[in-house]
């Protein structure tokens, strides 16, 4: 499947959040070394913002493919296609309203529902033959009703359009809606679909699996799940979903995902939860007595869906509940081929105690505190 990030994008469209070209290519370098081969850029500020990223990526020789956004409806969307053509930027997508709600502000969008298909065919058109890739993405496309969505990608597809970008644009479909919408559209258009989802319910990665599972070509994820108002579809969870609960090959080397992770938050400045899905900084942190018991014992399925080197993680440890940790110990114990006494491993127990408040300790530290005390 195509996953396009779209951090660059979506992320820089948060309250707060701005990065510099340097900044914006230390993410641009990581992306590139896990093997993402597309990237969305642009937008706040238009193909203007664009052209010097797209630029840099190809003075630097990197392989990653950058698309960037056309607004139809702004009156200078001519010379955004036109800039985009003298550019490094690799495609576009022209973006249109599709959704009844958007269309009644008419001194904005400039567009009727009743002339939006030949507005989409002209515009599509225009931009073909100016460039080899161009895209469409419908606005809402989630609540324009299938019929009407139909209707615009057939002109888009007889226009020139490439690939099709649905957007659930304030994250109102499910994943059964969405199943639906795509197999509906593939009835109809042969070209290839991307769904983009935003996460207002907290949907928009499950929509995203469900949406290249009824035959999506790909979707729009972004690093920490970033995005407008409630955010999009998270990289690493929609990524982790497709290897390991699906057994879909997405090609990316996840093992650099935690980085990622860490490297985006930051530089936007903004902190994630730390009992956030696969890149969290609970989510490898055993703490019932049964939880460490089984991790420090090899068996780390018990409580751990795949190991966290897989995304770059480190598994932790912390003796933080009220309760008798000996049994938790004794793998560790029996790795090091000891056996303490009972004020030996109280002194142990406290010190654990003590100094994985912090946040956990790693296997080496934890070793490292038994040490101390035999």
């Amino acid at each position: 499947p195509i996953i396009r990030d779209s951090t660059l994008r979506e992320g820089v469209e948060l309250p707060g959040v701005h990065l510099s070209l340097k900044e914006k290519l230390r993410i641009v370098r990581l992306l590139e070394k896990m093997n993402v081969n597309e990237i969305e850029i642009g937008m706040p500020y238009g193909m203007k913002d664009c052209i010097p990223l797209a630029e840099s990526i190809k003075s630097e020789k990197l392989k990653i493919k950058t698309s960037a956004l056309v607004l139809s409806y702004r009156s200078l969307w001519k010379e955004e296609i036109e800039m985009a053509a003298c550019s490094k930027i690799d495609r576009i997508e022209v973006l249109f309203p599709s959704f009844d709600i958007l269309l009644r502000l008419k001194n904005y969008y400039k567009i009727q529902k009743q002339d939006l298909p030949q507005f989409v065919e002209a515009k599509i058109a225009y931009a073909k033959k100016r460039l080899p890739r161009v895209g469409v993405g419908f606005v809402d496309a989630t609540r324009a009703g299938t019929p009407f969505l139909k209707q615009l990608a057939q002109k888009a597809q007889k226009a020139g359009a490439d690939r099709i970008i649905v957007y659930d644009t304030v994250g109102i479909a499910t994943p059964q809606s969405i199943t639906k919408t795509v197999c509906e559209m593939k009835k109809v258009v042969s070209i290839p679909m991307i769904v983009h989802c935003h996460n207002d319910f907290g949907l928009a990665s499950a929509n995203s699996l469900a949406g290249i599972m009824a035959g999506a070509a790909g979707a729009d994820v972004v690093v920490n799940g970033l995005g407008d108002r409630g955010g999009n579809a998270s990289f690493e969870q929609v990524v982790l979903a497709l290897e390991v609960l699906y057994g879909v090959r997405t090609g990316i080397k996840t093992e650099g995902i935690f980085k990622l992770s860490k490297l985006v938050e930051k530089m936007t400045g903004i902190r994630q939860s730390q009992v956030r899905p696969i890149a969290g900084e609970f989510t490898f942190l055993h703490s019932p007595v049964m939880h460490i018991y089984n991790a420090a014992s090899k068996n780390y399925l018990a409580f751990e869906p795949f190991k966290p080197e897989r995304v770059g993680a480190e598994r932790k440890y912390a003796f933080s509940l009220p309760v008798d940790y000996s049994v938790a110990l004794e793998p560790f114990y029996k790795k090091l081929k000891i056996s303490p006494d009972k004020r030996q491993n109280a002194a142990i127990l406290s010190n654990l105690r003590q100094k994985s408040k912090r946040g956990g300790l790693t296997e080496k530290q934890t070793f490292e505190i038994i040490r101390e005390h035999i």
